[in-house]
């Protein structure tokens, strides 16, 4: 998964002001639903879903997890779509939701989280940047209204 990482932390490089390239690759671990929720609701097991699986939940960047931070997310065969590729890791969404990650590992990784007011400020570009990258592989985009939710979701 390493090539992946790379292109698309090359891509994020190349489409932003974040100089991506310039720091190493977090760790990333692939999950089944259930363990991602797990680990989203670790801090807070009281409010995991009764059923053990929040389907909100893509992918989460824990800058203090491992050497370089750590992405995990869902595996390829679980997103949106993967049931159409005969290798899920080709899966257009699948890939955004990885490049979001890393959006967040570029923000950590270069200072930028510590110049925005909260860390919520971050989202607005690692939306926008997903949304940019799905249009130019023609990919159509789960994500509906996907700017209207970029300018929510970065609200502190």
């Amino acid at each position: 998964m390493d090539g992946v990482l790379t292109a698309l932390t090359i891509w994020i490089a190349t489409h932003s002001g974040y100089a991506a390239t310039e720091h190493p690759l977090p760790d990333l671990v692939l999950m089944t639903p259930h363990e991602l929720t797990l680990e989203a609701y670790t801090d807070v097991p009281h409010l995991t879903p009764g059923d053990g699986v929040d389907e909100r939940l893509n992918a989460l960047y824990a800058m203090e997890d491992g050497a370089n931070g750590t992405i995990y997310a869902l595996a390829p065969e679980f997103a949106p779509d993967a049931e159409h590729y005969e290798h899920p890791e080709d899966n257009p969404a699948w890939r955004e939701i990885i490049l979001h990650e890393l959006v967040h590992h570029a923000q950590h990784m270069t200072g930028a989280y510590d110049r925005m007011t909260c860390r919520a400020a971050g989202e607005k570009d690692a939306y926008l940047l997903g949304g940019a990258w799905l249009r130019a592989r023609r990919a159509e985009d789960p994500l509906p209204n996907r700017n209207f939710w970029a300018h929510v979701y970065s609200r502190c």
